[in-house]
């Protein structure tokens, strides 16, 4: 019972987490809406008795994806003042129906569907050794080089900021000084 209680908790904070990161008209204020949701999530792995899961949650989405967004964000433009314009109504209400419909032939679908019994789980040794091995192993099946180039992606998508932060701050400051 304490089992539902916690679950259905965590995931109305996780659904209204991301509504909120959806709906928010600040993008910092998406950003910790965002971070609100990876909380949530880490929460669930925490229920499912997955606490390393839990833990690389923590440690990789939020002290590094989300961190890195919030630098890009802050880096890019002064978006804390920055209020962006809301859709118009009927633009709303048709995504609202469209969203309405995704989710009713998906529900649907799924409840129409036979599902099979359960197999049952291999037990597998899934220690933090063998997990480290498997994801950071350079031979075939390990993930060294995806690894490696999300590292970069996320360097040059930092750099990036930084290069278009200092041409706004460069274009500002020209400006400023001819008039």
């Amino acid at each position: 019972m304490p089992f539902k209680f916690f679950f259905y908790l965590i995931a109305l904070f996780v659904l209204y987490s991301a509504y909120f990161v959806v709906t928010a008209r600040n993008l910092f204020r998406s950003a910790m809406g965002l971070l609100a949701v990876l909380i949530g999530i880490a929460g669930m792995y925490l229920l499912l008795n997955a606490q390393f899961l839990s833990a690389v949650q923590v440690v990789v989405y939020i002290g590094g994806i989300v961190v890195l967004m919030v630098f890009a964000i802050l880096l890019i433009a002064d978006v804390t003042q920055k209020v962006f314009e809301q859709s118009p109504r009927w633009r709303q209400g048709l995504i609202g129906a469209a969203s309405l419909l995704w989710f009713s032939l998906l529900a649907g679908s799924m409840l129409s569907y036979r599902f099979g019994a359960a197999a049952a789980a291999v037990d597998k040794s899934g220690s933090i050794r063998e997990i480290g091995r498997a994801l950071l192993s350079p031979a075939a099946g390990g993930y060294a080089l995806p690894f490696e180039v999300i590292s970069l992606l996320l360097i040059a998508a930092l750099v990036g900021a930084v290069t278009v932060a200092r041409a706004d701050a460069d274009n500002g400051e020209g400006k400023e000084g001819k008039a």
